[in-house]
């Protein structure tokens, strides 16, 4: 082995590694990694349902017109338009979702929930809100809640 690609305990990067801004959004993202995979694992272990296609129906039915254009759902649950119709095509195929077209404009596709993706989304709500309160809910107090939701609300400028 190289005597440059030999690892050295070193104090250089120590300012750097122990900086607020690097801690904070370190534990942001562990922390969010951590709690997208338990609630992942349990939500499919208990009601049979991946927790991506539970938010993408979660975000379909809180639409103010209970459909949401492709390109607004991709911006809304952050993936890349290939991979939100790679998503939706899933959970067509499932029948819990449909494809329905803009009647104004041809280019538009608008997905919506089918009646058994409604009455999925109602049953499945019950075993998520029961995880929430055993992953998130229970782990927090009422004033920290508030606070993050705050400070999560003004990192994402709602």
């Amino acid at each position: 082995m190289a005597a440059d690609s030999v690892p050295v305990q070193s104090d250089r990067c120590t300012a750097f590694a122990n900086d607020e801004r690097i801690v904070l959004a370190g534990l942001l993202m562990e922390a969010h990694d951590r709690l997208i995979r338990t609630l992942s694992n349990d939500l499919e272990e208990q009601a049979g349902l991946s927790l991506s296609w539970y938010e993408v129906m979660v975000h379909l039915r809180r639409s103010s017109q209970g459909r949401m254009a492709m390109g607004e759902l991709a911006n809304e649950i952050v993936l890349s338009s290939g991979g939100v119709t790679r998503l939706i095509d899933r959970i067509e195929e499932a029948g819990l979702v449909a494809r329905v077209a803009c009647p104004t404009d041809r280019r538009t596709t608008y997905v919506v929930l089918t009646e058994r993706g409604h009455d999925t989304l109602e049953r499945t709500s019950e075993t998520y809100l029961s995880l929430l309160d055993q992953h998130l809910m229970a782990k927090t107090t009422p004033t920290e809640r508030e606070g993050l939701e705050a400070g999560l609300k003004r990192l994402l400028d709602r």
